[in-house]
């Protein structure tokens, strides 16, 4: 039987942003363990690999003491399953988001044995911030301090 008090916040994470870090941190405050993963992709292509995603997340993650940051392969609710979590937590910043994450929940919902999903609605200074434009702020060598975690930003710049 899965735990009510150990979730999952999955997504790519290419590269994390402020906006992940603040739902980290709501999340942190609900349960007890949360696995932090940034997960393959088949259907996107990412700037970073799964090691520099892992690592990024560690460092963003630094302090706060319930948190394990992870990568994975394979299917989330497989995962969830694997970590004993009973629920999943996303970040939406939109409809558009809402639209996508509940056609996911529905489906982790059925394979993941009855995992239930949590949203958490992102906070009005992080609606405009996404990995996609960040990574696009990469590309152009435009400053990115104001978007990611200080760790993840000398992460990146070392890079």
């Amino acid at each position: 039987m899965a735990n009510k008090k150990i979730c999952i916040i999955p997504g790519m994470f290419d590269p994390v942003t402020n906006g992940h870090v603040d739902i980290i941190l709501r999340a942190s405050e609900l349960f007890d363990k949360i696995y932090v993963t940034s997960f393959y992709n088949s259907a996107k292509k990412t700037m970073f690999d799964l090691d520099a995603r892992r690592e990024m997340l560690k460092l963003a993650c630094e302090g706060i003491n319930n948190v394990i940051a992870d990568a994975a392969n394979g299917l989330l609710a497989d995962y969830a399953k694997s970590k004993n979590a009973g629920f999943i937590v996303k970040g939406i910043r939109n409809a558009a988001d809402y639209g996508y994450e509940y056609d996911l929940f529905m489906i982790n919902r059925e394979i993941g044995g009855g995992i239930e999903t949590v949203f958490f609605p992102a906070k009005p200074e992080h609606l405009y911030i996404s990995s996609t434009f960040v990574r696009e702020m990469i590309r152009y060598k435009r400053d990115i301090s104001d978007y990611v975690p200080g760790k993840v930003c000398e992460f990146i710049q070392n890079s």
